[in-house]
């Protein structure tokens, strides 16, 4: 355990300091706000980071709470494999910008005083990482932070989203998941770091084993080997290079689930029943060609799938349906590449939040 967390020190110092490149405080209004956990035995705060367009927050731009409660909340986990914070304030600075400039060329807002997505507050969740903090850390961080946000800040009230990218995106899954009873809209999932459960069933085990793990183990976009040292090192499974030097790529298992359940369509259902919604949150699922992950991405789409057949054979009301988009760069990167596939893909989410805006207005009068 020493030992790994000495390896990944420099690894998040050098993805840190890429990061640094962007300032946030250039391009919205920041509020950084600590949650206290209660009952834990880590009593460090969850640190969350709140964004808002820039020149939308009054006088002080750092005071943005209860500005505006009847604004959507986007909730946002960072990749990274779960060891370091991948893309958190790049991947930001270009999604949320994005959807500001979407939100700017939309007639139909645009004709009130304020675009809804003006008043929008992006939130960064600083999880905690693994090896230091196992699995479930991070998940209970996630939901914390958003209880928090939307019970305590009042926030939210026109409308949650969830979203997530690699590492994040897995993430995103699991938070929806355990967040159904309080309203979610839509969750955005952009190639989901998902282990796959044994073929046997007899066994309660999980791995990356899939034919896109190994039909893409060459492209080291990520590389496969430094994802199975991060499902280790989220697990507690300690490495024994002796033994796992003869294993093939995709075989090492863990008996842990770090999904929480959220490609099990038993979960979504039971999730959803006791949440007495109506409507399941829409999904908006990105994967790539060339992604290692692929497979498993494919995997929470046939279940979601499932679970919306489920739920529309007992309620009468039609679900929305996914929104999938395959991109061909590997694994993020059409964020880069493919600027058509990431567009398209922010206008129809921006669109479900503009619909789910609209709804919450209605419903809270």
């Amino acid at each position: 355990a020493d030992a790994a967390k000495s390896c990944i020190t420099p690894i998040r110092a050098m993805v840190e300091q890429g990061d640094e490149l962007v300032d946030l405080n250039d391009l919205f209004d920041v509020q950084a706000i600590d949650i206290e956990r209660s009952g834990d035995k880590d009593n460090s705060p969850v640190h969350v980071t709140l964004l808002k367009k820039k020149g939308t927050s009054g006088s002080d731009p750092t005071a943005m709470t209860n500005s505006n409660s009847k604004a959507p909340l986007i909730l946002y986990m960072h990749g990274g494999g779960f060891t370091v914070r991948g893309g958190k304030k790049t991947l930001t600075a270009q999604i949320f910008g994005y959807l500001q400039q979407i939100g700017e060329r939309d007639d139909d807002v645009n004709e009130s005083a304020n675009s809804f997505m003006d008043d929008a507050v992006w939130a960064i969740v600083d999880y905690r990482l693994a090896p230091e903090h196992l699995y479930p850390a991070a998940t209970e961080d996630c939901l914390l932070a958003l209880n928090h946000l939307v019970n305590d800040m009042n926030l939210g009230q026109g409308g949650i989203h969830i979203s997530g990218i690699s590492a994040g995106g897995t993430l995103a899954m699991e938070v929806t998941l355990k967040s159904l009873a309080m309203g979610i809209d839509s969750f955005y999932v952009d190639e989901p770091m998902v282990p796959l459960p044994s073929k046997d069933s007899k066994q309660r085990t999980w791995s990356f084993d899939s034919d896109s793990f190994r039909r893409y183990s060459y492209t080291r976009i990520p590389p496969v080997d430094w994802l199975e040292w991060s499902l280790k090192a989220m697990t507690g499974i300690e490495t024994n290079h002796d033994v796992e030097s003869s294993i093939p790529y995709g075989m090492i298992t863990t008996d842990v689930d770090v999904t929480g359940g959220s490609i099990d369509a038993a979960e979504w259902k039971r999730s959803f029943d006791e949440s007495n919604s109506t409507l399941l949150p829409r999904l908006f699922l990105v994967t790539a060609n060339g992604d290692p992950l692929k497979d498993g991405g494919l995997h929470f789409k046939r279940t979601y799938e499932e679970v919306i057949e489920q739920v529309e054979a007992e309620n009468p009301n039609m679900q929305p349906q996914i929104k999938y988009v395959e991109s061909s760069s590997g694994h993020t990167s059409h964020y880069i590449f493919e600027q058509a596939i990431f567009e398209e893909s922010m206008k129809e989410w921006y669109a479900e939040m503009k619909k789910a805006h609209l709804r919450k207005l209605h419903e809270n009068g």
